[in-house]
């Protein structure tokens, strides 16, 4: 039997069954929360992946999220037609829609977000919300073409655009393969963006500034012609944050300070520090605020 044709209860009780001991018991609630779900759409008569697919965009909110939650996590080709309609026709849904597109991994998911973010780019007025998904969309798409990497940094460089953007930009950019190569102009570019973004007043664009740097100054980057020397101009910026910026980092809870001591530390050895921001703060549960204007 084909996976579109089975039961989702029957595939959602194997989806329980991979994960490990420590994560079902932790996940108690939120398994139980699905299956109602499961539940109800079965009293609607919806028992596939297939029926799923069909109904989806008629669905009431809850069972609506849960089904492009699901095809984030069981990826099925079928689904990309009515996520990609959904994707224009439904603007509640558009940022998780766009998250399981790129799960998905479909070539004509990744044109249309490329088609939706040279819109953007090109309008006098652009949609926040639209950039969002598009950012979204490639961050996650499995081999992104290279035209894909170049949107993510155009819009990081957009001094325009507002910060919570510009820094999702600067988090995607870690995941670009021509991050790391140094002969690139999209190297130079990001490395000139980056530098100039410590310095700007919008605390996500520092945040994933700092970030950013990170990433160019791994010792994992290819073609590596010059030593970390070419980014000791960022070093005076962050040694002043890790000194005196202590405001708790973006969505994170270790402190803006402590981003800035990892990223001095790469560009000091070429690696991360083995005890990074995450383990010193290991155990804090208060997180930064996230700005996310309309």
């Amino acid at each position: 039997m084909k996976r579109a044709d089975r039961k989702l209860a029957e595939l959602y009780r194997e989806f329980v069954g991979r994960r490990t001991e420590e994560s079902r018991t932790n996940s108690k609630q939120f398994d139980r929360k699905n299956r109602r779900h499961i539940a109800r759409l079965t009293a609607r008569g919806v028992t596939t992946v297939n029926e799923l697919i069909a109904v989806l965009p008629h669905l009431p909110p809850k069972l609506k999220e849960f089904g492009i939650w699901w095809f984030q996590v069981t990826r099925p080709r079928n689904a990309e037609a009515t996520l990609l309609r959904m994707l224009h026709d439904d603007p509640p849904y558009r940022q998780s829609c766009a998250s399981a597109l790129a799960m998905i991994g479909g070539r004509r998911s990744i044109r249309n977000f490329l088609r939706i973010g040279r819109t953007q780019l090109a309008s006098k007025s652009p949609d926040r919300s639209w950039f969002a998904v598009v950012i979204e969309g490639i961050k996650f798409f499995n081999n992104s073409p290279p035209e894909a990497e170049e949107m993510l940094l155009t819009i990081y460089e957009r001094t325009d655009l507002p910060g919570w953007l510009r820094g999702d930009a600067g988090d995607a950019l870690g995941c670009c393969g021509q991050l790391r190569d140094r002969r690139t102009s999209f190297f130079r570019r990001a490395w000139a963006a980056a530098r100039k973004g410590i310095g700007d007043a919008d605390i996500e664009v520092k945040f994933w500034s700092m970030y950013v740097i990170m990433q160019l100054a791994q010792n994992d980057s290819s073609n590596r012609t010059r030593s970390n020397a070419m980014f000791t101009d960022a070093l005076p910026r962050l040694r002043e944050i890790a000194a005196t910026d202590h405001r708790l980092a973006p969505g994170y809870w270790w402190p803006m300070s402590a981003e800035a001591e990892d990223a001095i530390a790469v560009i000091e050895t070429g690696n991360s520090p083995e005890n990074d921001a995450a383990d010193r703060w290991h155990g804090h549960h208060e997180r930064g605020p996230m700005m996310r204007d309309a």
